[in-house]
């Protein structure tokens, strides 16, 4: 699966080289949220185990509200909810 952040890495710099100069500030924040969202540039939490004593890194998510990969639940939990409205 690609993911969003795959994409904004191969063409972003394309994208604000052609249009950054239309581009919002919140739209170039958006892109770089996405760029690093779940990746080894990200934020991470470490996850240890009581039994084994185990310890790994996960990356966070970006948390951005229109990053389809982090907020996709919360669409459609939102879609659901106006359904039965």
């Amino acid at each position: 699966m690609i993911r969003l952040a795959h994409i904004v890495d191969n063409y972003a710099a394309e994208l604000i080289a052609q249009h950054g100069h239309r581009l919002l500030p919140s739209q170039l924040a958006a892109l770089s949220a996405f760029r690093i969202c779940r990746s080894s540039m990200s934020h991470k939490i470490q996850l240890a185990c009581d039994d084994c004593q185990e310890q790994s890194y996960l990356p966070h998510s970006c948390g951005h509200r229109h990053c389809p990969h982090c907020q996709a639940h919360e669409s459609q939990r939102w879609i659901d909810q106006q359904l039965q409205s």
